[in-house]
């Protein structure tokens, strides 16, 4: 897939015809728009935290504004409309569901982030071969098979939380808590699929990505993180990234993007 291609499989961003009736130059300039948002939201999503912690609702609505108008400059049309909605209703006496909404928008923005860098490092790699999903590389009667996601975090609330979010997919969920756990776990199993989060103590989830490569295990790996920053997320698709669930898991996004890979 060439960036024209890559940009329209973001579901948060409504590009229709748009970009396939742009011009280079035209392509070039949104590019940079994106890459702006990209380099921009760490620090937007810090000081909308700090405003909101101290309560300032000003300052909350104020960089709310902003953040819906550079979603509306890089086509994320449907978000960029709820924020509206949201600015036009907000109770300043319940700031309870703002921070709620907040919350909620921050990590939507926190995977479209990622979602967009991953289309750029592709782009980069000059990945021009067909993507393959872990189903599809598999044999005719192995397609129909229960799929098993292997799914680690230090954080059993969130291994909770994954599998029921996941309740009504047809798949086996393993989780553990730890990278050595994990490694144990692939005596007895083969995963069709990894979920692994970053941060975990003794050994994170990018070490354990690259164990598990050597290991020969080829499974997609889905990388957790609370951190949508260029370093982050380029160092997991060094390692092998497929795509990223963002902490807090918003649970019909957990479905879709365990979806493409079973």
């Amino acid at each position: 897939m060439n960036i024209r291609e890559r940009l329209h499989t973001i579901p948060d961003l409504i590009l229709a015809k748009r970009l396939l009736k742009a011009t280079d130059l035209q392509l070039d300039e949104y590019v940079k728009l994106l890459n702006s948002f990209v380099e921009k939201f760490p620090v937007e999503e810090t000081e909308l935290k700090a405003a909101m912690e101290t309560g300032d609702i000003d300052s909350v609505i104020k960089r709310l504004t902003g953040l819906r108008e550079t979603l509306v400059s890089i086509y994320a049309d449907e978000l960029a409309d709820e924020c509206w909605k949201r600015l036009n209703s907000f109770d300043r006496d319940r700031p309870d569901k703002i921070e709620a909404y907040v919350s909620f928008l921050l990590s939507t923005l926190a995977a479209l982030s990622s979602d967009i860098q991953m289309a750029f490092f592709k782009e980069e790699e000059n990945d021009t071969t067909p993507e393959q999903t872990n189903e599809s590389r598999k044999p005719a009667d192995e397609k129909n098979a229960i799929k098993s996601i292997l799914a680690v975090d230090d954080d059993p609330y969130f291994l909770d939380t994954f599998k029921v979010a996941l309740k009504d997919i047809s798949c086996k969920i393993i989780g553990v808590t730890s990278g050595s756990g994990a490694l144990n776990m692939l005596k007895k199993l083969k995963p069709d699929l990894f979920v692994l989060d970053i941060d975990m103590p003794e050994m994170d989830g990018i070490e354990l990505a690259k164990e598990l490569r050597k290991l020969g295990q080829n499974a997609p790996i889905i990388f957790i993180t609370g951190n949508a920053t260029k370093e982050y997320v380029q160092r997991c698709m060094q390692v092998g990234a497929s795509d990223f669930i963002v902490k807090p898991i918003n649970p019909q996004s957990v479905v879709n993007r365990i979806g493409k890979f079973l």
